[in-house]
């Protein structure tokens, strides 16, 4: 039976020299397959490794790994619960990459994203592919508070090397480019910029395009060996369809082959058809929109309510960078809808814009009974919203100030 190592990845460019040859050999067979863990800093709690350790279980005699097929076992971000190992070959790993990279072209990739995440690995499997090591930015995986500044020296000295560079990045940080001149310059440097990990805000989408710079969305999941839908449009080879329910399933060569030891949710999630994502969307003419995810569709006052429908409503409201909608309860066996935001300017008359734009587009179950202002999201280290933290800050007396 083929072994499974934890790989450690520590924060910083240490990362990329610390996995990148682990990784070539698990993906040709020469190596044992690897278990990316990141160590702890600043930002990586022991708990967070921990988590992270009882879902993989690498160098377990006890629990041997499930296939010699299997290069490579990465944690999910445990967004919606706790991490799960996710079992992926080699042939899935590299089933999208000449799609991405494109054939015969050898861009330059940036590597801004935790490297034990799948937006950050996949930048290191195309990196390798394309022969070129990815140049890690200095704060990378939480070494430092990421920087406009940061990002533009990797994207000078990926520029020394390539005229093709390219990156993936999570909203947050492209707001936080776009809010600083050298941050611009720098993404206006990139021939690709993939934002992931969570929607994007048709606010920054709208500030990125009048500074010319274009982003490409992205949706997958670990999975799926991470994104597999560009701007809606499934890459070659990926197939989409719905289920009666409204849940989105991907089909390809891209899937991974289950859940570390767990058989049962492998069976649940991994069926004939394809990955059940957990999403609601619809197709048409080829192309997905996202609804949300089935778990976060809530009743108030008896209408099911999709919390993401919510939030895209929200994004779209004037002065609103990026909005959460949460569901907290009130009193017994009922619910309210709660709006956190990330907004532009004076909050005078947040409130009832918000209000009117989801009753319009909603109806009144779903408008937000309070809405609150902040200068940023909580982030988990993968960078993803931090959810069970804002609802922890949203439900504690006194560490929000709601809008009048």
């Amino acid at each position: 039976m083929r072994p499974l190592r934890r790989t450690p990845v520590p924060p910083g460019p240490l990362g990329v020299s610390a996995l990148i040859d682990a990784v070539a050999s698990a993906l040709d067979g020469s190596g044992p397959a690897v278990a990316p863990v990141p160590t702890t800093s600043v930002t990586v709690s022991s708990d967070y490794v921990a988590g992270i350790l009882r879902a993989l279980r690498p160098d377990d005699p006890d629990a041997p790994l499930e296939s010699d097929e299997v290069a490579v076992v990465l944690a999910t971000s445990g967004s919606t619960g706790a991490p799960r190992g996710v079992l992926l070959t080699a042939k899935a790993l590299e089933a999208l990459t000449d799609s991405v990279n494109g054939t015969g072209l050898t861009p330059q990739w940036i590597a801004a994203l935790p490297l034990s995440s799948m937006g950050g690995f996949n930048v290191l499997l195309r990196g390798l592919a394309a022969g070129r090591a990815p140049i890690p930015i200095s704060s990378l995986g939480g070494a430092a508070p990421f920087t406009p500044l940061d990002f533009w020296h990797a994207v000078h000295a990926a520029a020394a090397l390539s005229s093709d560079i390219r990156v993936s990045l999570v909203a947050a940080q492209v707001r936080r480019l776009l809010l600083d001149e050298a941050g611009i310059e720098a993404l206006k440097g990139c021939s690709q910029i993939l934002v992931g990990a969570g929607p994007l805000p048709a606010s920054l989408e709208e500030t990125a395009k009048s500074h010319g710079i274009n982003l490409t969305r992205t949706y997958g999941a670990t999975e799926t060996s991470g994104g597999c839908v560009y701007d809606g449009e499934p890459l070659p080879g990926v197939g989409l369809d719905t289920l009666p329910t409204g849940e989105v399933v991907i089909s390809g060569p891209m899937l991974a082959l289950g859940y570390r030891l767990d058989s049962v949710l492998t069976g649940a999630r991994f069926t004939g058809s394809g990955y059940r994502t957990g999403d609601l969307g619809s197709i048409d003419s080829g192309r997905l929109t996202l609804h949300g995810r089935i778990d976060d569709v809530v009743v108030v006052n008896g209408v099911n309510v999709a919390l993401g429908a919510v939030e895209k409503v929200i994004d779209a409201c004037p002065d609103v960078e990026s909005g959460v909608a949460l569901a907290l309860p009130l009193g017994e066996d009922e619910i309210e809808i709660v709006a956190i935001v990330i907004a532009d300017g004076a909050a005078a008359g947040l409130r009832q814009r918000i209000n009117e734009a989801v009753q319009g587009a909603l109806g009144r179950p779903a408008v937000p009974r309070s809405v609150a202002i902040v200068p940023d999201f909580p982030q988990l280290p993968n960078r993803k919203i931090d959810r069970a933290s804002l609802r922890a800050l949203a439900t504690e007396p006194g560490r929000l100030t709601w809008l009048p």
